[in-house]
Parts: structure tokens; C-alpha cells; sequence
């Protein structure tokens, strides 16, 4: 079901095996992204800008790569070859194509490791996999079907659905990647993933297994009219699939070389708070039923009445705080949020779009969105010696929008990153790992 690179598997159990070797070698992240006026002048830039440097002279143990949705499918496959030859064949290459590179846009970002102990890993898409967003958004996504699915329990049994209580119920086996299994009793130092839209069965898997480290990635860019495929994702430098999950899990715990939870930060840029915080009295899977104030979905028509600039139509979005103290900062900077995809004004009830398990006493925030107009997220999307992932509008991607292509090449240093409509992916202690879309958002964290 969930299967791996076996070649690159084998070769990295070795590599984990004999750490030893690299006891006294110090590991090395280097970022790099780079544009230009064809695909391959933008891999050259960035692969020459590493090169030259000594310590850059072998082969990286692994080599991600997050190329732009603005070149064609031999382009990037022009773009893997070359990063595979000039680089001297890197252990492992993977990576994918996403709306916008950092600051630049169009163009390449890399992410290289040396002296790293990681093991990569692939999840297929076949008929064994489940779609958990499928099963349970869609399905609780219909807040008019409560009450058949709280007393139709075996009916909702029969579909592979599970308990009524339990949103992410479909995920029943907590099975590794043959790769991660099979690597090191010790738990990573962190993960991090390029998916289609369906990470969950993985990324619930990871959180039973792996509840204290942090799980980061990004959802591939649509690339129907691109590729010809829902997504791009490279597996190797010369295997290209359209579908699935891509990544690493990360063994080195030398405090320069591995992503602590603190270091992780949510920045939601275009939402504003709409109402006080309230708590959570009954709810039912990603369905809130009463808060303290009585029906969510009363509350909100009434914050929305008192606010005349702001339509019903427009998307809504709900904050969930880690904990009961949602005034503190680190309360702020841990909270999920999730479109609201449906309220009921008779019942009162409210669906989030999320696969996590609600639960009685948590306290929540509704908010709306800003009157920003068109925003480039990735313009101000960096900091220097950060990576960030971020979340662009689906109605302002970059093939919707006129790219530059610039005359010259052009680097940036110490940056690693992208944009995607499709979401980000978002793991840490404090939190079930979940994929979070809502638009203009930004992650980050620094290795």
C-alpha cells in the first residue's frame, strides 16, 4: 500500500548504517533559487552558484527541487537531467512543480543536503490508497446529513466510513513507507513531503508514529493544462508521476541540521478576526454543533449583520487554538485554520474543512477575509537562511497572471521554497498534521 524508492531505500539503510562514517563530517543544508530565460539556464545559475565551493565538489545525499508552474513538461525534464548530471548524480533527487518560486517566481529553488542521513520515500496512487478528503470532507462536508450519519451507524460502516465521531475514521492502518520502517528504530528529526490533494491516510500514519517531530511539506500546483497530469512530481531525475506523495525523513539531530517545533511558524497574511473566541460545548466530527453563545452558524450571520461591509457570500474561516489559552502568543502562532464549507441556520450547526477530530472545550475563532485585491505571496515570502512554503489565491496563480521572464539569469541565496494553491502541509507537536489551503497563508521554519 504504501511502498517506497527501493533502489534509493537500499542505498540509504546502508548510508543510516554506517553513520559512522560521518561522525566527524559536518552536515550541510544549502538553498539556492535561481531564474532565467529558459529552464535550463535557471538550473545552470543555481547549480553553478554551489559548484564552485570545495565542499560542494561531491555528490549531495539528497537534492529536492521546486520548479515553477511557468515551463513545459520536456523542460522540466530537461531541468531534472541536468541537475542529476551536473551535480554528479545526487543519492536522491526528488521534488515537484508548485505555482512560484521565492522572491523570483519564475525560476528554480533547491534544497541540498551533505553529509545527511535521510531516507526518501514514495507513496503510489492505486486503488489500495485511501482518499480521505474525499470520504470524510465530502461526507461530513453536507451538514444536512447529520442526523442520518449519527443514527446509521452500520449504513455509514458498510462505506468504509467508520464511527460518526471520528472524521478521520478511514485511516485505519498506521502502516510506514517501506522506507522510513525499515531505516532506524529512532524517530526522524523531522519530514517533509510534496503531495497531491490527499496526504491524509500518510499523514496520520506519521502522527501515530511520530507525534512529537515536526511533518512540513506543500501540495503540488495544478498542472492539467501543463503536463497533462493533476500534479507533477518528480520521484527521481528521470521518473516523473502525476499523482502521490514524495519525500524524506531526516536522521540527523545535530541541532544545526534539523527543524525544531518552536522554529515553526503559521502567518495567515490576508484573514482578520471576526467575533471573540468561543469554545466548543458539542460537536461531531468537523461538524461544530452549539458554542457557548448557542448555533455556530447563528453566531457568524449575526457577526456578519453588525459588519456592513461584509457580504454572506463572501468565504469564511475557523480558527482552532491549541489550547484554552488563545491570548497568548504562542497560542496564536500554533492555531490551524479552515474554510467554513457549510452552516445550517435551522439546526444551527457548521462544517469545517478540515480531517481533524473536533473536540468539546476547544476554543475557536471565526475570521474573514481582508480587502487586500491581488497579492503576490511569494514576493515577501522569504527571510534569509529560512524556508517557506506558502498558499497563493487559486484566481491569481502564476498562469493566470503575465510571467517575466527575465533577459538575464538571476540568483537568490540562502532561500528555499514555493507557493501553491493547493495548499501547505503542517505538522507539530502542538497539532495533528494537516493540509492547510487557506490563501495567502505562509509557513516557515528554519534548518
Amino acid at each position: 500500500m504504501l511502498s517506497s524508492f527501493k533502489a534509493a531505500t537500499t542505498t540509504n539503510r546502508c548510508f543510516i548504517n554506517k553513520a559512522s562514517r560521518h561522525i566527524s563530517a559536518r552536515s550541510i543544508w544549502t538553498k539556492v533559487t535561481a531564474t532565467g530565460p529558459t529552464s535550463r539556464e535557471c538550473a545552470k545559475v543555481a547549480i553553478d552558484s554551489v559548484k564552485g565551493k570545495d565542499r560542494f565538489s561531491t555528490a549531495p545525499d539528497i537534492c529536492v527541487a521546486l520548479i515553477s508552474k511557468s515551463f513545459t513538461l520536456s523542460q522540466y525534464q530537461d531541468v531534472l537531467h541536468d541537475l542529476d548530471t551536473q551535480l554528479h548524480n545526487p543519492k536522491i533527487l526528488i521534488g515537484g512543480v508548485i505555482d512560484r518560486v521565492p522572491e523570483l517566481n519564475h525560476g528554480v529553488s533547491l534544497l541540498l543536503g551533505y553529509n545527511e542521513k535521510v531516507v526518501p520515500f514514495f507513496i503510489k496512487d492505486d486503488q489500495q490508497r485511501l482518499k480521505v478528503r474525499n470520504i470524510s470532507v465530502g461526507r461530513w462536508g453536507r451538514v444536512d446529513d447529520r442526523e442520518r450519519i449519527a443514527f446509521q451507524n452500520d449504513y455509514i460502516d458498510t462505506k468504509g466510513w467508520g464511527k460518526p465521531d471520528l472524521v478521520s475514521s478511514a485511516v485505519q492502518e498506521f502502516t510506514l513507507p517501506e522506507g522510513l520502517s525499515a531505516a532506524d528504530q529512532t524517530p526522524p528529526s523531522f519530514i517533509f513531503m510534496l503531495s497531491d490533494n490527499e496526504p491524509e491516510q500518510l499523514l496520520h500514519t506519521l502522527d501515530h508514529h511520530y507525534p512529537e517531530i515536526p511533518k512540513l511539506g506543500i501540495v503540488g500546483a495544478s498542472t492539467p493544462f501543463i503536463t497533462g497530469t493533476p500534479y507533477t512530481l518528480f520521484k527521481s531525475a528521470k521518473e516523473i508521476v502525476g499523482s502521490g506523495i514524495v519525500g524524506f525523513a531526516s536522521y540527523n539531530n545535530d541541532s544545526s541540521s534539523s527543524v525544531s517545533n518552536d522554529d515553526v511558524k503559521i502567518n495567515y497574511t490576508a484573514i482578520e478576526k471576526l467575533g471573540e473566541p468561543m469554545k466548543i460545548t458539542r460537536c461531531q466530527g468537523n461538524v461544530i454543533l452549539d458554542v457557548e453563545q448557542g448555533g455556530p452558524t447563528g453566531l457568524l450571520l449575526r457577526l456578519i449583520q453588525n459588519r456592513p461591509k461584509i457580504s454572506k457570500d463572501e468565504e469564511f474561516y475557523l480558527g482552532v487554538y491549541p489550547s484554552q489559552e488563545q491570548n497568548t502568543a504562542s497560542a496564536m502562532a500554533n492555531m490551524t485554520v479552515n474554510k467554513i464549507t457549510s452552516g445550517d441556520p435551522g439546526r444551527g450547526s457548521m462544517s469545517i474543512d478540515t480531517t481533524a477530530t473536533l473536540k468539546v472545550g476547544q476554543m475557536i475563532q471565526f475570521f474573514t477575509k481582508k480587502s487586500l485585491g491581488f497579492k503576490n505571496v511569494s514576493s515577501d515570502l522569504m527571510e534569509k537562511e529560512e524556508i517557506a512554503l506558502g498558499v497563493s489565491g487559486k484566481d491569481f496563480t502564476i498562469d493566470a497572471t503575465v510571467v517575466e521572464v527575465p533577459k538575464e539569469p538571476k540568483i537568490t541565496t540562502d532561500v528555499f521554497g514555493g507557493v501553491s494553491e493547493n495548499g501547505i502541509i503542517v505538522g507539530r507537536k502542538s497539532a495533528p498534521t494537516q493540509l492547510l489551503d487557506v490563501p495567502y497563508s505562509r509557513l516557515s521554519f528554519k534548518l
